[in-house]
């Protein structure tokens, strides 16, 4: 085990001396979670993150000295890289400005590193000088030897050096360092870290969502429910749930409807037009009110609204368009609103309404391109160019003021506005993008929800800014209980609650749907099992029959 004791895009090994190289986009992953939960975790919590064989674990601590304990205060505003010294022992303590080479997004430059160890490319240089010095000889001839000597045997007289293998103690790994990020963003949270509220991203399935024209959003979604059996019929009864959040996640209204059968055949879908807010469902689709929820009737599903529901209609612009034969044909309105390269575009493959009244188009011909045509006629065109040209799986978001985001093969690529390229932002499971997640633009980011209760808001250049935190935390003690408390029995308990991230396997598939697929895959080999058994039984007593 290699502890990384230092920022670096290269940790070296004293045991063996080989350098393991760790790029700029594995500390970005490491150190996400760690920047945005730090300022809310509680006295003596601590918690781990893992990135492929990296574990790394965290915690909100004091400024002290590793020796005496007393308070440390480096400044931030200082530069260079001075050590620290502790007023009361005179202790040194590595300190040096955030590397510029390993930029994190959601942590300034002007961060600083404390006690780290010393830079081990140095060390291993001057360490490889001094051996230099004075090269091997030969213990029968004294001929200076080279490196393929040590293999091949001395040139002179042909002896094969003995070669003094190293100590235990020598090739012992050095112990793990605790160092720390200190910054002004980083500063404690106070209250307890807890969902905006109790029970609000709750549901089974992912939800679906819309963006709404003043920078919120809408979610329809099944919550957890209730599961009864009788017999051999089970009957699932589900709470449907739609509400409308504001920018900063404020509720602006919440509707819970009792809805029985099993969630797959709800059939739900979710589509927002202006004013109103369509729910889709098996029986029909119900029209709100965008500003207070209430219900303005159910009404039977045409063709036309399912169509505009999977992208072959909509209502943008003052237009009414249609996809015809993978071009944009203008039902209703004056076509002269549209751009003439959106209008002469060839094989459209979805036309949606954009928050505000603009208009999205996805089409595929001489590479995947995405037209966003603001509600003032402007005209911004992306090129995508999945690498096999299919359009399975993608999926893009425009905010209210203009911010573009694209899903597709699970990665995620953003514009800011004003912006005709888009960047890269997520990238695959490494950064907690699934199959089943949910893309969603907002004003200062993407939000991605997917199955099993997961919300989260990224900024643009990734950096977290929102968790929903469906797992539990340890609860909050009293100063009185704390100080009762050695601290090391403290740092025991808070980890026995650390959050354990889910696997891939368990994030994309519901306790329940695991059980019941793990039952229907083991009844053949039970089946299997016992007739090998009966089988192996009348053969044994036929031979004893027999003798």
């Amino acid at each position: 085990m290699l502890p990384i004791n230092r920022v670096d895009t290269k940790v070296l090994c004293s045991v063996c001396g080989t350098s393991t190289e760790i790029t700029g986009r594995v500390w970005q992953r490491l150190l996400r979670e760690p920047l945005y939960r730090g300022p809310r975790l509680l006295p003596g919590e601590v918690q781990r993150v893992q990135d492929m064989s990296l574990s790394l674990e965290f915690s909100r601590s004091e400024l002290a000295c590793r020796a005496c304990r007393a308070p440390l205060a480096p400044s931030p505003r200082s530069s260079g890289h001075a050590p620290l010294s502790c007023a009361s022992c005179g202790a040194q303590h590595a300190c040096r400005r955030w590397p510029s080479a390993i930029p994190i997004a959601g942590l300034d430059l002007g961060a600083i590193l404390l006690g780290e160890d010393a830079e081990a490319a140095a060390d291993a240089a001057a360490g490889g000088a001094e051996l230099g010095a004075a090269p091997p000889a030969c213990a029968q001839c004294s001929a200076a030897l080279d490196e393929g000597a040590l293999v091949a045997g001395c040139e002179r007289c042909g002896a094969v050096p003995h070669v003094v293998k190293q100590s235990s103690r020598a090739a012992r790994p050095p112990a793990p360092v605790t160092w720390l990020v200190v910054s002004e963003r980083l500063a404690p949270i106070s209250g307890y870290a807890a969902p905006v509220q109790e029970g609000l991203f709750d549901w089974r399935e992912a939800p679906r969502v819309a963006p709404l024209d003043d920078g919120g959003f809408a979610l329809l979604a099944l919550s957890s429910g209730e599961l009864t059996a009788t017999r051999r019929i089970v009957d699932d009864v589900h709470e449907r749930v739609a509400l409308a959040l504001d920018p900063d996640l404020r509720v602006r209204w919440l509707r819970r409807d009792r809805v029985p059968g099993p969630a797959g055949r709800q059939a739900l879908g979710l589509s927002c037009e202006g004013e109103r807010i369509v729910l889709y469902a098996g029986e029909g689709h119900e029209v709100l009110d965008a500003a207070t929820g209430a219900s303005l009737g159910k009404y039977t599903t045409s063709s036309a609204m399912v169509a505009a529901l999977h992208g072959r209609e909509a209502r943008a612009l003052g237009l009414h368009v249609r996809v015809d034969r993978g071009r944009i044909a203008v039902v209703q309105g004056d076509s002269a609103a549209l751009p003439g390269a959106v209008l002469s575009r060839r094989g459209v493959k979805a036309v949606r309404r954009l928050p505000g009244g603009g208009l999205g188009v996805l089409s595929r011909h001489r590479g995947v391109r995405l037209d966003v045509v603001d509600p003032r006629g402007a005209l911004r065109t992306f090129l995508i160019n999945p690498r096999d040209g299919s359009l399975d799986g993608l999926a893009f978001s425009v905010s209210a003021r203009g911010l573009v985001a694209v899903l597709y093969h699970r990665r995620v690529w953003v514009a800011r506005p004003g912006e005709e390229e888009l960047r890269p932002c997520l990238d695959g499971s490494a950064d907690r993008v699934w199959r089943d997640s949910v893309l969603l633009a907002a004003d200062d980011g993407v939000w991605l929800f997917e199955s099993g209760s997961g919300a989260r808001r990224y900024a643009p250049d990734g950096a977290l800014l929102f968790d929903a935190e469906i797992h539990p935390r340890p609860k909050r003690r009293g100063p009185a209980q704390l100080a009762r408390e050695p601290a090391q029995k403290r740092v025991d308990r808070a980890r026995r609650h650390r959050l354990a991230r889910p696997s891939k396997g368990e994030h994309e598939l519901p306790e329940g749907t695991r059980g019941e697929v793990a039952r229907q895959a083991k009844w053949p080999l039970r089946a299997l099992a016992w007739l090998l058994g009966r089988t192996a039984l009348l053969a044994l007593g036929l031979g004893l029959g027999l003798g």
